[in-house]
């Protein structure tokens, strides 16, 4: 008896660790090993982070390959909460911002989602231009690559303009490529 509520502690305590792999089965708890393995794994699946919520998502790019892609999570601000950060940001030039919006990118993580395979690319058929074409996903690299060649691109970003991506059930279904003046 003494054995389980040792096995029982050693499992609380290393449910609580953010760790992804099961809690190691020690001489102690031998003989409770499906007790010891199965919480911790169970834990480790349901507090496991998301990437990020279903719905729409300003990033830039920064890789597109192999049915995964690689973004910078921005924030796009427009109307009052673009002038309230303009003016918090700029004290001494409080009439920005400029176009009404604003690109803030204060946390440089990167994020990997999965692409669907039947994922919708909308890009600007030219930069400066407002007209959207469709490209294949598998293609969207090599769309960018020449879309922004002879630009000033930012590493790790692969496009000087940011995208919106719609993510369902933890895929991304669309890719938006976002105009800017």
């Amino acid at each position: 008896m003494r054995r389980v509520c040792v096995a029982a502690l050693l499992v609380l305590a290393m449910a609580g660790c953010d760790k992804a792999e099961p809690a190691p089965t020690t001489t102690a708890t031998a003989t409770t090993t499906v007790a010891t393995t199965e919480p911790a794994a169970t834990t480790a699946a349901t507090t496991a982070p998301v990437a990020l919520e279903d719905g729409r998502h300003p990033v830039y790019l920064t890789k597109v390959a192999a049915g995964t892609v690689t973004f910078d999570l921005i924030e796009f601000l427009t109307g009052d909460k673009a002038k309230a950060r303009w003016k918090k940001e700029h004290p001494e030039n409080p009439d920005g911002p400029d176009n009404d919006y604003m690109i803030v990118n204060e946390n440089p993580k990167l994020r990997t989602l999965p692409v669907a395979a039947d994922a919708d690319c909308q890009v600007l058929e030219t930069l400066g231009g407002v007209d959207m074409t469709t490209v294949p996903c598998k293609d969207l690299a090599a769309f960018l690559k020449k879309q922004n060649e002879g630009l000033d691109v930012s590493p790790p970003h692969i496009a000087v303009l940011p995208f919106w991506l719609t993510v369902e059930d933890g895929s991304v279904v669309r890719f938006e490529e976002q105009f800017l003046p």
